[in-house]
């Protein structure tokens, strides 16, 4: 396969990702067993076949490169590439046929992320960037919304009602949560961090909220809002890296006003 800058490897993210959200969909009203891997952390028989599809396509194609998925795991690389996939992302979602459901497809090289694909084949979507290239809706290019006030802003976050001890996933007892909800107009909680960065950079939403390191998650965000003219911190406002353990993305007209309801003192 060709090198991270070529359009072909690009074109055969996008497709790949394509044609794992249409297998998704085969399945849409059958997902199979469905288990709990971890607390509220489901897994079912379709994440499993769409993650055999994109690894056994990426051996095929890319025999030399490193892959990290969300079920396998895996690493990495320290030279070269790495594939970074959620086979699918909003299994709770697609678990009950609800259709905000999708596959996060990235690669990573030399610490940056230069492919993204997020597909969401309920919705016909398929968002794509390529560093330095853009951020697509289909063929469409994308733009953040030009939301200049937090009072104005859509805020994406998935939340829990029941906060766990000494995790810092953000729950309606936050204080940092309680001051966003007061600032912003409305809160919107999809049940898909692929998705919810992928409208924050088509401009659906203002801002996209992570709490937990889930890098397959994370990357394809991080790349998306850039290209869309976004900005992408933690929440501390430190610039987002592979390392970080949380992400701040938005339209970057409103990230000032988030970093100081965020971090008061």
């Amino acid at each position: 396969m060709s090198t991270s800058a070529s359009p072909d490897l690009h074109a055969f993210i996008r497709d790949l990702a394509r044609r794992t959200g249409e297998l998704q969909l085969k399945r849409y009203q059958d997902p199979g067993r469905v288990r709990e891997k971890g607390p509220k952390d489901l897994v079912t028989e379709v994440d499993l076949l769409c993650e055999e599809l994109l690894i056994s396509e990426i051996s095929r194609h890319c025999p030399q490169d490193a892959i990290l998925s969300e079920e396998r795991g895996g690493a990495i690389s320290g030279s070269g590439r790495t594939w970074l996939l959620d086979p699918l992302d909003g299994t709770a979602n697609y678990s009950r046929s609800n259709p905000l459901f999708c596959v996060c497809v990235s690669v990573v090289e030399d610490g940056r992320v230069t492919h993204a694909a997020v597909a969401a084949p309920r919705l016909g979507d398929v968002y794509h960037a390529r560093l330095g290239g853009g951020a697509y809706r289909n063929d469409e290019p994308m733009r953040v919304s030009p939301t200049s006030r937090l009072e104005d802003a859509f805020l994406g976050a998935d939340l829990s009602f029941f906060g766990k001890k000494g995790a810092k996933s953000l729950s309606y007892e936050t204080p940092a949560l309680q001051r966003l909800l007061g600032a912003s107009w409305q809160i919107r909680a999809l049940g898909s961090a692929g998705i919810r960065g992928a409208w924050l950079a088509a401009g659906y939403i203002d801002v996209s909220i992570g709490t937990r390191n889930t890098i397959w998650d994370y990357a394809p965000t991080a790349l998306l809002v850039s290209e869309a003219g976004g900005r992408v911190t933690d929440l501390s406002g430190r610039h987002w890296s592979l390392e970080a353990e949380t992400m701040l993305a938005s339209n970057g007209r409103v990230h000032g006003e988030l970093l100081k309801m965020l971090n008061p003192h």
